[in-house]
């Protein structure tokens, strides 16, 4: 008789633009230069205000006005993500640490998955980029939920796909709209800060953990902040 394969206790899901791979640059870049081609103005702190850690659709509103239909925000969407492919695939790299994690969790029987606020097309670009598509048993992006982060739906089915709720998963993240979409789930996360700002680390507050990029990263360390987290989550 063929043993049933044990239900996993945990599991481990990335975000992926700035925290699985330091591409942060490349999207401002390719906004910027967007933004150029249809003489809108921009500079840092509008940046930061309309675009950064948005889902598309919503930055294209932002950029072009509220009345936009769908057809042009594809448009708009699929002329910025080209951008930003051509402009990162000479660079892409993963991020100091990823691939010795996320050897040790497969080695360990840690499933993994990825929630992205991108794209399929940015999905697969890097996971497949990377080649590192074989160790995540869920993948959900932006184009397979209603709304993107700070809504937590991403990381709802992302969890669901690893089959276990989210508070027996531990996210790693980098911006504030997935720390929101963190807490609306229900769901512990951790802070990587290699591509991200020292402003964006102070919405951070209920973090289970903070740290600059995965090489310091171990398996046990992640089970022991989760547990942690979830114990405090009860007596809170």
């Amino acid at each position: 008789m063929q043993n049933k394969q044990t239900p996993a206790k945990w599991g481990v899901i990335f975000d992926l633009d700035g925290t699985m791979v330091p591409n942060t640059a490349s999207h401002c870049q390719a906004w910027f230069e967007l933004c150029k081609r249809y003489n809108i103005p921009m500079n840092p702190e509008l940046y930061y205000q309309k675009i950064h850690a948005r889902s598309n659709d919503k930055i294209v509103q932002n950029l072009f006005g509220p009345n936009v239909d769908e057809s042009f925000i594809r448009q708009i969407e699929q002329e910025k993500e080209t951008l930003y492919r051509r402009l990162y695939r000479p660079v892409m790299k993963p991020a100091a640490g990823l691939l010795d994690l996320l050897e040790a969790l497969r080695s360990a029987g840690v499933p993994c998955g990825t929630a992205s606020n991108s794209p399929t097309e940015n999905v697969d670009f890097i996971l497949d980029g990377l080649n590192i598509r074989p160790y995540f048993k869920a993948v959900f992006c932006r184009s397979d939920v209603r709304q993107g982060k700070p809504d937590p739906e991403v990381l709802l089915k992302t969890a669901e796909g690893l089959g276990l709720p989210p508070t027996r998963c531990i996210l790693f993240e980098d911006s504030p709209s997935g720390f929101k979409a963190a807490r609306a789930a229900g769901m512990p996360y951790i802070v990587i800060t290699a591509d991200g700002s020292p402003q964006e680390e102070k919405e951070a507050w209920d973090a289970a953990a903070v740290f600059k990029d995965f090489t310091a990263v171990g398996v046990k360390d992640l089970e022991a902040l989760l547990c942690r987290k979830n114990r405090e989550s009860k007596t809170a």
